[in-house]
């Protein structure tokens, strides 16, 4: 509405190729955003169980599987941390990485009947996502604090870095994710594709091993994978020990976080016009 009290009509265009979408138009629509966050709570816990205690079990079970193996019978060295510890220091900051990508990737063919029904910035359905994977987090970083107490790694000055690594690992699960969704508008069996790549991608991420076991002229390799670093820098954050990430590493990471991002953005705003049409 205007200053004449007219209503302002709202104009919609298909969007050019390379365009960036309207981030003031997602945050106009705040208030659905946090709705669609509420809803995707709801609908994962609904009619389960146990509810939101599945964050908790998913980590502590996964856990006590690789501590077993690796920890155990393996016995992959940790630098004397305890492996439960090692594990659930990498795990917490993968668990959030996936679920991003996936939730990102899945934003538009799961909400086809929404997106043909009612006009609203397409950007909010994984925007929401990451809101809720936000605060899965902090359940599973809330399971993880009891085991660094107990185990003598005090709550230091480096947690004040923890925003902005996972600021850093927002713009890079999200970017992917929004990659993997607008290709997956157009071939389905993308679907297929991603559950592989997480996979892989999961056993090159040094989650259940220290970087330190891998020989150091292939190392370079593992840091190509920017989940490297910020698993690093996480854990360096959380056991309040060994060497953090160099500053090079650092920047490449966010480097391609940040252009990622933009890439999957630009994707997914490719895709808005043409969904309803394909699916």
């Amino acid at each position: 509405m205007n200053k004449t009290g007219a209503f302002k009509p709202i104009v919609i265009t298909p969007p050019n190729r390379l365009e960036l979408p309207d981030f003031r138009e997602v945050w106009e629509y705040r208030d659905l955003l946090w709705l669609l966050t509420k809803r995707d709570l709801k609908v994962r816990f609904q009619q389960t169980a146990i509810g939101v205690l599945w964050i908790i079990l998913q980590p502590l079970l996964l856990m006590a599987i690789f501590t077993i193996i690796l920890g155990i019978l393996i016995r992959v060295p940790t630098g004397g941390i305890p492996y439960p510890v090692f594990f659930l220091s990498g795990y917490v900051v993968w668990q959030f990485f996936s679920q991003v990508v996936n939730t990102s990737a899945y934003s538009f063919i799961n909400n086809i009947g929404v997106i043909t029904k009612s006009y609203f910035p397409r950007l909010a359905l994984p925007f929401s996502s990451i809101l809720s994977s936000l605060i899965d987090f902090v359940i599973s970083f809330l399971v993880l604090l009891p085991f660094l107490i107990s185990n003598h790694y005090p709550i230091s000055i480096r947690f004040l870095l923890i925003p902005i690594l996972l600021i850093i690992t927002t713009f890079f699960s999200s970017g992917v994710g929004l990659i993997f969704g607008a290709l997956m508008v157009i071939f389905r069996d993308i679907k297929n594709l991603l559950v592989f790549i997480m996979m892989i991608w999961m056993y090159i991420t040094p989650i259940m091993f220290p970087i330190s076991i891998v020989p150091e002229e292939y190392q370079i390799l593992f840091f190509i994978n920017p989940l490297t670093s910020l698993v690093e820098s996480f854990r360096w954050v959380f056991l309040n020990d060994g060497v953090l990430p160099s500053s090079i590493n650092l920047i490449i990471s966010f480097a391609v976080a940040f252009t990622t991002w933009c890439v999957g953005v630009i994707a997914f705003r490719s895709m808005e016009n043409k969904i309803a049409d394909v699916l």
